[in-house]
């Protein structure tokens, strides 16, 4: 039988090396990448933490951390820096990266009040291409990009955009439904009715 003292001493002997094993492979291992989440949606953060990750990542999420910090910038009003940071994006997009910065674009006229250039940009896109939060923000732009304008574009978007809005927007969309109905002309509100019976 082997005196217990040996043992614990040849175990003494090897927990330095058995710990710096599990260092060492600790090392390896990266963390999962999280901007995956926040591009689909399902979490949000500040112009600061996106830049701050896009400095620390690199490849696809690099980038899908520079497109989360170019749509931040917009909604925070910095659209220059959206801007500026917009032209340093890679040419060569996955499809989903591709979605984005096609919506961007579209944002980045609109925050430019280039109506026109939003619009060409916006007659192009097709809202199915798009995952659900992000088709809140087409519809979003295309009710910015009508100025107000009672038309059936406007009343379209509206209706459109509103089962895909917090609790919260929802009151404030129906609001702009009833006054976009109201605001209609007899011809304008014919037409409405007309589209209502084909479909």
């Amino acid at each position: 039988m082997v005196p217990s003292t040996f043992s614990r001493l040849n175990a003494a002997r090897a927990l330095p090396v058995v710990l710096a094993a599990l260092l060492f492979a600790g090392c390896g291992t990266q963390a999962p990448d999280q901007s995956a989440a926040y591009m689909q949606g399902s979490a949000q953060a500040d112009s600061a933490f996106y830049l701050h990750q896009m400095q620390q990542s690199a490849d696809d999420s690099k980038t899908n951390w520079q497109l989360l910090a170019i749509h931040a910038l917009l909604k925070e009003g910095k659209s220059q820096q959206a801007v500026d940071l917009f032209n340093q994006l890679p040419q060569n997009l996955n499809d989903t990266q591709r979605r984005e910065q096609s919506l961007l674009a579209v944002e980045i006229k609109l925050a430019q009040k280039d109506v026109a250039g939003a619009q060409a940009l916006l007659d192009k896109l097709k809202p199915a291409d798009f995952a659900p939060h992000q088709q809140a923000r087409y519809w979003q732009a295309q009710i910015v990009a009508s100025q107000g304008r009672p038309s059936l574009t406007l009343l379209r978007a509206l209706i459109a955009q509103e089962p895909l809005l917090a609790a919260k927007d929802k009151q404030k969309n129906i609001d702009a439904t009833w006054q976009a109905l109201s605001a209609m002309t007899p011809d304008q509100a014919r037409t409405l009715v007309i589209n209502a019976d084909e479909n």
